[in-house]
């Protein structure tokens, strides 16, 4: 069983690696941004990528579905990398990060309601 880790990629960015079901059955990696004094937690657009190769991204019934799931969840699409975000501090960053598992899991398995 694969477990979760971390990595530093530079001063101001970590890799969260953890398992989640993923097309092509990798581990995710979800980046720890600090961006001056705010924090964020992105996928760097992955999601994106892969949702895109499910569904018809244009589709009005898919993006109401992908709305609705980021803003139950308080995640934020980036309007031109196509990355999900959500902000954090580094109290609440292990909350914030089960928030963005769980919006992401939800977004990937939701081709199971139109297949």
């Amino acid at each position: 069983m694969k477990e979760m880790r971390t990595e530093k990629i530079t001063s101001d960015k970590y890799a969260i690696i953890y398992p989640i079901y993923k097309l092509d059955g990798d581990m995710y990696h979800i980046y720890l941004v600090s961006d001056g004094d705010k924090f964020y937690l992105s996928d760097e657009g992955t999601t994106y990528a892969e949702l895109d190769n499910i569904f018809e991204m244009s589709e009005p019934d898919v993006i109401k579905n992908l709305v609705n799931i980021n803003r139950q969840y308080g995640v934020r699409k980036h309007q031109w990398s196509n990355a999900f975000t959500i902000e954090c501090t580094p109290q609440d960053v292990q909350l914030k990060l089960g928030y963005l598992i769980q919006c992401l899991s939800f977004m990937l398995n939701m081709k199971i309601f139109y297949k």
